[in-house]
């Protein structure tokens, strides 16, 4: 098994390094690239969700 790192970026998304299976809610497979980095949106404005489009940049997102 591979290792996985997640680490959230300040006021940004989350990064996801290593080989992980991403799915929608009903269960279903969301492509990834493979030996690339997987980054997840946290600010909810992406256009391309579950994944990180910038959004968060422009609209000035600040985590707590």
């Amino acid at each position: 098994m591979s290792q996985v790192t997640i680490r959230v970026i300040r006021n940004g998304p989350c990064r996801i390094d290593g080989e992980i299976e991403l799915q929608n809610d009903a269960g279903d497979a969301i492509a990834t690239r493979p030996g690339k980095a997987t980054f997840l949106c946290r600010c909810g404005g992406s256009a391309n969700k579950p994944f990180c489009d910038g959004t968060h940049k422009r609209i000035g997102f600040e985590a707590d």
